[in-house]
């Protein structure tokens, strides 16, 4: 792997670790209005849209869903680097709580900085009709 591409995972990475580790932000936003996606293999997903800031939408669970009006002000807590909802508070009472996310996010982590480091590496063969491949 040339030194570009590890130079690239560190990057993305270090991104990665700031954004699901680092302090979030907090900023009031109005519930511009509600979607419910209905699924018929799984559970149905439920999406507030919001209006007056840097975050578009978050996704919650059905308590939260039905707990908002369209209208009301919110406390979104959103990550800083890509602006994902990390939570939701209406005045005092917590409405809505990031569940794993900043979890799963140790695996992409964990990958790229083993790719920067030159502990995994993906090549070609030129002579492999495979093309890329993991070593």
């Amino acid at each position: 792997m040339d030194v570009c591409t590890r130079l690239a995972a560190l990057i993305v990475a270090a991104l990665l670790a700031i954004d699901a580790f680092g302090a979030g932000r907090a900023e009031t936003l109005r519930v511009d209005r509600h979607e419910q996606v209905m699924r018929w293999h799984q559970g149905d997903d439920y999406r507030l849209h919001l209006a007056g800031g840097a975050v578009d939408t978050c996704d919650v669970g059905r308590a939260a869903f039905d707990a908002l009006a369209d209208g009301d002000l919110v406390v979104v807590d959103a990550s800083r680097v890509f602006k994902a909802c990390n939570g939701i508070r209406h005045g005092a009472e917590v409405i809505g709580r990031a569940g794993t996310r900043r979890w799963v996010m140790l695996l992409p982590i964990a990958i790229l900085l083993a790719a920067a480091l030159g502990w995994i590496r993906f090549e070609q063969r030129v002579e492999d009709d495979r093309g890329w491949w993991f070593s």
